[in-house]
């Protein structure tokens, strides 16, 4: 049974900042729930809790350290302790709106929520984890569609108001003082951010063909590029600015999680691998390439209206990949350098001043 006006909430969503963008919309709706009455925490990975601070929906937001754990096993007893916090805790309702893609997931999602105290407790139903919940979603809730759509179904398990409006991020406004000193420094010059990463090597495109596109639309458009990309990424960026011949706004590394939103959203056009800054391109209405490896766009693609992005991706018999070290990622190798190059034109045509 749902409770007709819930107070205290706990979304539980323990992913990327791809993930916690694509939820926002189910997130907002949860929030339009109690009209100023209810309180929402959310339970998150650390990378998602710096981007979460700054959303207005949230009393609390707990930080989970999972990625940590996998090169620091002491930070398991961090976890025991988050867990003991949230336990002490009595909400009335707690939700997972990620989808459970494996036993194992089910599994371990199943025993954090057996830990936690909620009079309602709702998520997807698939492999077990439905035996953990009171109010579920049938299991084929993700199959088919967009995930954004899907993690609005579990939302409505919650009660929740719905909108006609799409994804959202929000960044602290002191962040705009700290980078206006760059972009006041390229008055009139149309601004195309690269972000070559990837959560994996199967999602990310070659470094060499990022350049030879960045070098084409320098040379029609007078472009200043601007590379992105966290600390592990510096390398490829790096390799990047070596096949480009002028310069270049190497900004790989150097930009805090939580201001590159803004970065983002100062751009004419992100040329992106299938990724976290692909979401908050879509998020912050800025013109998009996406390019798609082992992934189905329909199901992550950039979630926005249609004229503001395009997605490139060949169709190979693998899809959907799960591999981490494919030897010859087919479905990236076959995208040619000409046809992003096109489709960053036609967009740059259709948004740019004439």
């Amino acid at each position: 049974m749902i409770t007709k006006n819930p107070q205290r909430i706990l979304i539980i969503l323990i992913a990327g900042i791809g993930d916690l963008i694509l939820a926002s919309k189910a997130i907002r709706s949860i929030f339009n729930t109690g009209k100023g009455c209810v309180t929402i925490s959310l339970l998150t990975s650390s990378e998602g809790a710096l981007i979460a601070k700054a959303y207005p929906y949230f009393e609390k937001v707990y930080a989970f350290p999972i990625r940590e754990l996998r090169t620091d096993k002491k930070r398991f007893l961090d976890i025991i302790e988050l867990v003991k916090t949230l336990h002490r805790k009595e909400f009335d309702q707690i939700v997972n709106l990620y989808r459970i893609s494996t036993r194992t997931g089910a599994l371990k999602m199943g025993f954090l929520f057996s830990l936690l105290n909620a009079k309602v407790k709702i998520g997807h139903d698939r492999y077990g984890f439905g035996h953990f919940l009171t109010d579920v979603v049938p299991a084929s809730t993700f199959e088919g569609r967009h995930v954004v759509d899907a993690m609005q179904e579990i939302a409505l398990k919650t009660g929740a108001v719905l909108d006609d409006r799409g994804i959202e991020i929000f960044w602290n406004p002191d962040i705009a003082a700290k980078w206006e000193c760059i972009f006041a420094g390229l008055p009139g010059t149309i601004l195309i951010g690269i972000n070559p990463g990837g959560d994996r090597a199967n999602r990310r495109w070659a470094p060499e063909r990022f350049a030879r596109v960045a070098t084409k639309l320098i040379e029609r458009f007078n472009a200043q590029i601007i590379l992105l990309g966290g600390p592990a990424e510096r390398n490829i960026a790096s390799a990047i600015e070596s096949g480009i011949q002028s310069d270049v706004l190497n900004l790989s590394g150097s930009i805090p999680l939580d201001e590159l939103p803004y970065i983002i959203g100062r751009l004419d056009l992100l040329l992106t691998n299938d990724s976290g800054p692909m979401h908050i391109a879509a998020a912050t209405q800025t013109p998009l390439v996406a390019l798609f490896g082992p992934e189905d766009p329909r199901l992550f693609g950039p979630y926005t209206t249609q004229d503001r992005y395009r997605v490139i991706q060949k169709e190979v018999p693998c899809r959907p990949c799960r591999e981490k070290n494919c030897v010859r990622p087919l479905c990236l190798d076959r995208i040619s350098t000409d046809e992003v190059l096109m489709a960053a034109i036609d967009l740059l045509k259709h948004f740019l001043p004439q």
